[in-house]
Formats: structure tokens, sequence, C-alpha cells
């Protein structure tokens, strides 16, 4: 599980959420980790699970599959906005 103790701890993860193919929307996994990600702490089960989604380098998972396609689709989502 990533906690991100301050804001620049989070900058991995942020620059990603950025070139996200779900646009400004937060996708599920961003929406699971900045809620649940502080509650998590004390709890081996929540903690797992977060870490499976984003690592605690910042790294999510979903993205790590195909950086370039989220890229790609974020690119298209830019185009559709203007």
């Amino acid at each position: 599980m990533a906690y991100f103790a301050n804001g620049s701890e989070g900058d991995c993860f942020a620059e990603q959420c950025a070139q996200c193919r779900y646009g400004t929307r937060p996708c599920p996994i961003a929406l699971v980790q900045f809620t649940y990600n502080y509650d998590a702490c004390n709890n081996a089960t929540a903690s797992a699970i977060l870490g499976a989604l984003v690592a605690q380098d910042g790294m999510c998972s979903m993205y790590e599959l195909d950086p370039e396609w989220f890229e790609r689709r974020q690119g298209e989502l830019d185009l559709e906005t203007d």
C-alpha cells in the first residue's frame, strides 16, 4: 500500500493520474487509495488490497500494465474537450 506522508511523496501517483484514461474523473483505484489509505494502515487485509492497486513507490497497477495506452487515451480525451 502506498502511504504518502506528504504531498511530494505522492508525485509519481499524481503524475500517472494526470495521464490516466479516465481524464479528470477519479478512477476506482485513485478513489479507494485516497478514501481508505489512512484507515487501512492498521488493517492487514485492507493494506494488502490497497498494496495490490498502488505500490509503495506510487506505481498504479493499472497504469503499469500499459502506460502508452493510458497516455494515448488521455490525448483522445483532451481532443474531445476542445
